[in-house]
């Protein structure tokens, strides 16, 4: 894989996916495309100049994405824009021949989602998108116990997220701008693609409720509920935590079926520290967690290397956002909204 960066002007995913393909076996990190964004901006945004985040990375800087990708001879991209732009990057670089990796938030309307899903097939092009929770250990943990019938066949699963706050993103940052989706659709993101993953089902409705309860001066909800009923008549609610100022467990999960329960839950004293736990009619274990598999927010690097199935494909992406807008518009509505 020889890649590229499209876009520097971001809080946290020039470095993550950076840190991620430094060193990596058959992967050559070799350039990026500040876009024209100035320095200001950029520095403000990331808290690295672009000439300092070459350097630390080694890289060589462009101003425009496809002169970037014709003189590096790249085959991927990475862009890292405004999500709202998303789809005109996608059609864009897409007729260039180079794969692409989409960091949520995949697209802000149907529409843009659509124009993504279109130029992929349109110019034979692979889009990986992620990151996907499902990969963390614990997560996967209990995601394997499930398929190794521990509990029967789940229909209910319950889900909490604690996603730090918003505080992280200086007043100028893109993020802070509705436009772009907010918490609304890249938290939504996680609990829709663990739904899906964990009930093996589509969803069916979806109704939500959403507030802003400690978070002044931002125009988003910072705490907020989903309950999506599946296909198959499962039920999923999703807790979104975007206002703990306070340390508390990342994620926590109780899956249920008719042979048991499976759990990530608080253990000890620890403000952080959860296990996986089986309950049944014998008796409660924990689970074994492995930290071996795909990490979490690189799994697509492998994925597109080897040209394997790709886990969260550009058509499931345009699912999962549609899905977080249909809770955004229950949310402000105060109705359930039907997918399907």
């Amino acid at each position: 894989m020889r890649i590229g960066l499209v876009g520097l002007n971001a809080l946290y995913w020039p470095t993550s996916i950076a840190d991620g393909l430094m060193g990596k076996p058959g992967v050559q990190f070799l350039a990026a495309a500040t876009l024209g964004v100035n320095d200001e901006d950029i520095s403000e945004t990331l808290g690295l100049t672009s000439a300092e985040y070459a350097g630390r990375y080694k890289i060589k800087l462009y101003v425009q994405a496809e002169d970037m990708i014709a003189s590096e001879k790249l085959d991927t991209v990475a862009i890292v824009t405004r999500h709202s732009e998303h789809a005109d990057w996608v059609e864009r670089l897409a007729k260039l021949g180079v794969n692409i990796y989409l960091p949520k938030t995949f697209a802000t309307t149907p529409t843009e989602a659509e124009r993504i899903v279109r130029a992929e097939k349109q110019y034979g092009i692979r889009v990986a998108v992620g990151p996907s929770a499902r990969f963390l250990p614990q997560l996967a943990a209990a995601k394997r116990a499930v398929d190794q019938d521990l509990i029967g066949e789940p229909f209910s699963l319950r889900i909490g997220h604690h996603h730090g706050t918003i505080d992280g993103f200086s007043p100028q940052d893109w993020y802070r701008d509705p436009k772009e989706g907010g918490p609304e659709l890249s938290l939504g993101w996680y609990g829709i693609d663990l739904a899906m993953h964990f009930m093996g089902d589509e969803v069916k409705s979806v109704f939500a409720k959403y507030g802003n309860y400690a978070t002044s001066g931002s125009p988003f909800m910072d705490c907020g509920r989903m309950v999506m009923e599946m296909e198959r008549g499962g039920v999923v609610s999703f807790d979104m935590y975007f206002c703990n100022r306070v340390n508390y467990p990342a994620w926590q999960l109780e899956i249920v079926g008719p042979k048991g329960v499976i759990s990530i839950h608080r253990t000890d004293s620890s403000s952080f520290k959860t296990v996986v736990g089986l309950d049944r009619a014998s008796g409660y274990e924990t689970l074994p967690v492995l930290p071996e598999g795909p990490h979490w927010e690189r799994f697509w690097v492998d994925e597109l290397i080897q040209d394997r199935t790709l886990s969260v494909s550009a058509e499931y992406a345009r699912q999962v956002t549609l899905i977080s807008l249909a809770a955004r518009t229950s949310a402000r509505t105060g109705k359930v909204v039907q997918l399907v």
